[in-house]
């Protein structure tokens, strides 16, 4: 039997999860969750079948009920409602609570085929007008070489610290200047800086995936 996502190809239900799944893996996906009717686009930083880690520019309350999207490349959409069990900083921990068995069998098959090394979020490589601001430090100018859903490589002479929220404009060719909310995942010497988008607008969500779709035909 299969599940057929209105926007993907269908997924076929997974046997139950052995340990390696419920154990939280490394998965960086796009992430849309609603806390207290406000609804915030983040990213995730591992994931398992019973829990997941988000970082997020505005976490919610330690305690506070929340209603999930994750969006995955192979697997479409899985919604769960979750609690959120601890905050530290920008990230925080969201543990399942709902019952739907059918959603945690289609989490369960993306978990094991990202175990099986398939294709994550595909990035391409790209040279858009970029900013970098930092807090108490002048703003960085460079451009966008690599950009995928979740988050983007940006070449600049100076370079943004390790772990720091930066707030990135990216100028796509259609869509014009956006403001988002990034964190800065990793730094290459001479080279520039890795981000993770972690607070983003709708529209800058629309325009980037209309983006990517024509990057990707």
């Amino acid at each position: 039997m299969t599940w057929k996502s209105s926007i993907s190809t269908a997924v076929p239900l997974a046997p139950p999860p052995g340990p390696a799944l419920v154990k939280a893996q490394p998965f960086v996906v796009p992430v849309r969750y609603v806390a207290s009717g406000e609804v915030v686009h983040a990213s995730s930083t591992s994931i398992s079948v019973d829990d997941m880690h988000v970082r997020s520019i505005r976490p919610p309350a330690r305690g506070l009920s929340i209603e999930l999207k994750l969006f995955f490349p192979v697997g479409g959409v899985v919604a769960r409602s979750a609690l959120v069990t601890d905050t530290q900083g920008e990230e925080f921990r969201a543990e399942f609570r709902d019952a739907d068995e059918l959603a945690r069998q289609r989490l369960s098959e993306v978990l094991r085929r990202r175990e099986l090394s398939l294709r994550p979020y595909p990035r391409f490589h790209t040279q858009l007008k970029a900013v970098v601001r930092e807090r108490g430090r002048p703003q960085l100018e460079g451009f966008v070489s690599n950009i995928s859903r979740s988050g983007a490589f940006v070449r600049t002479e100076a370079l943004a610290a390790q772990g720091s929220v930066v707030e990135l404009e990216i100028t796509l060719p259609e869509g014009g200047a956006h403001s988002v909310h990034a964190y800065v995942a990793h730094v290459a010497e001479r080279r520039g800086v890795g981000v993770q988008f972690i607070g983003a607008s709708e529209e800058f969500s629309a325009d980037l995936n209309a983006y990517l779709t024509k990057l990707s035909l």
